[in-house]
């Protein structure tokens, strides 16, 4: 990455790493689960949480058929958000799925 005698900026490092490693799309889809309480609302992020991204595809995982059933209704709404905030194409479909007896959508704190 060195052009010159001068060393490289840690910025311009993570930025190369960012653009060019699953570094990057991982750091990405860390903003998607950061801001999920933004992107679907504070109280479906109670019952709702995304689980991972791949090939495009997010899996979300819902604490009851309710739940999941109202956020298929935003789907696309949701998809918006998401590659609004990523500034691309990061989310193309959204994936969901009940959580199985016994998890919960939040950690015990």
């Amino acid at each position: 990455m060195r052009k010159s005698g001068k060393p490289t900026e840690v910025g311009s490092i993570l930025e190369h790493l960012r653009k060019s490693t699953q570094l990057g799309e991982h750091l990405e889809q860390a903003k998607v689960w950061e801001q999920w309480p933004a992107i679907v609302g504070e109280k479906t992020s109670l019952h709702a949480r995304p689980d991972h991204v791949k090939d495009g595809t997010l899996k979300v995982v819902a604490d009851s058929a309710v739940w999941m059933h109202r956020l298929s209704y935003r789907k696309w709404e949701v998809i918006r958000k998401i590659n609004r905030l990523a500034r691309r194409e990061l989310v193309s479909d959204i994936f969901f799925e009940l959580l199985q007896d016994g998890e919960t959508i939040r950690e015990e704190e």
